[in-house]
């Protein structure tokens, strides 16, 4: 497979009923094709920032930078490798 590349995609799903019942915070930031992970335990420390090929928003918060994807819409990206 010569000349063969590997594209990756992420997403921030929606909080499910026990991440809501304790009001857990949300410690994914995107914007564009780079998504920052903030340490909840140490947030004075510099996030973490890593770029990927696709980057989908999927929680329920708003992320600034960040558009809404719906999931019918990365499927259809990751299955037509556009």
């Amino acid at each position: 497979m010569a000349g063969a590349s590997v594209k990756v995609a992420v997403r921030v799903r929606p909080f499910n009923s026990r991440e809501m019942s304790r009001e857990s915070k949300c410690i994914i930031q995107m914007s564009g094709s780079t998504t920052t992970i903030v340490n909840p335990k140490q947030p004075k420390e510099t996030p973490k920032s890593f770029s990927f090929d696709y980057s989908y928003w999927s929680h329920t918060s708003v992320s600034p930078g960040a558009t809404p994807t719906r999931v019918r819409t990365y499927h259809h990206r990751l299955s037509s490798g556009a």
